[in-house]
């Protein structure tokens, strides 16, 4: 395992704010020179004020074309040695069927969901392996959700369907990627405080989210799971268990928004 990643580069999609945000600046502190991939060059631009080491990209990564156009930008220094994905969306239209029309999951949002939580990950690993293997091997870490791994009474359907997408590209991928020296992990995190929950049909208080795995632990966990030689899946859980339970002090917000009632 090596910490330290001096002189190597990384991209990190999503790097506009939340979990991308604190992975580069993670990366960057370890001496990688590190290129934040995000749709809006403002959010890049706050990423970058935090080290020198961090360089923004502006890259759509549900666009093949403009991921190419980074990527190119990128191979302008050199070929990079780590790819972490933290690129995703979610919708409040999160249902099935529902008495309330607007909490249906729209045509609309399955495309948006699908096109950036699964065809992003397709984009970004096919723009970057070609370059990655022929230099020797690299890493990818891609972030998938624990909503990919069983049930969740919350993530909406387009959400979960993604992750499990996700899940199975990643499972499917991982032999045929070590094949070129690339060693492909998921991470799998449970309720973290990120700019997606904002996105919930009924949002969580103060006190809830301070209970969330935060942005910094997000980072750290990827930042490990990068820096050792083998593959990994990683699922990480706050300290409590969000879908057995919430512990007394903390009440569950999403039984009213989601109309389920607690047993009496």
């Amino acid at each position: 395992m090596n910490f330290d990643w001096a002189g190597k580069i990384v991209i990190v999609t999503g790097g506009g704010g939340g979990m991308g945000q604190a992975a580069a600046k993670r990366f960057a502190e370890a001496g990688a020179k590190t290129f934040v991939f995000g749709r809006t060059l403002e959010s890049l631009e706050e990423s970058a004020a935090l080290s020198p080491n961090i360089v923004p990209v502006v890259c759509d990564v549900a666009d093949s074309g403009s991921v190419a156009s980074a990527m190119a930008e990128v191979l302008e220094h050199g070929v990079p040695f780590a790819l972490i994905h933290t690129a995703g969306i979610n919708t409040p239209d999160r249902f099935m069927a529902h008495a309330d029309p607007t909490r249906i999951a729209s045509e609309a949002s399955w495309r948006k969901v699908i096109e950036i939580n699964v065809l992003g990950v397709v984009n970004m690993i096919q723009a970057v392996a070609e370059p990655m293997g022929a230099n020797g091997g690299g890493r990818i870490v891609v972030v998938s959700s624990t909503a990919g791994h069983g049930f969740d009474s919350y993530a909406g359907v387009p959400y979960t369907a993604s992750k499990w997408a996700v899940h199975g590209l990643l499972l499917t991928a991982r032999m045929q990627l070590n094949a070129w020296g690339i060693v492909l992990s998921e991470y799998a995190p449970g309720e973290a405080n990120t700019p997606i929950v904002d996105k919930r049909p009924v949002l969580p208080n103060p006190e809830h989210r301070a209970t969330m795995i935060q942005t910094g632990d997000c980072a750290d966990a990827l930042f490990f799971i990068a820096s050792q030689g083998h593959s990994m899946s990683v699922i990480q859980l706050p300290a409590y268990q969000p879908f057995g339970g919430m512990p007394p002090q903390i009440t569950a917000p999403w039984l009213a928004g989601l109309e389920i009632k607690p047993v009496a």
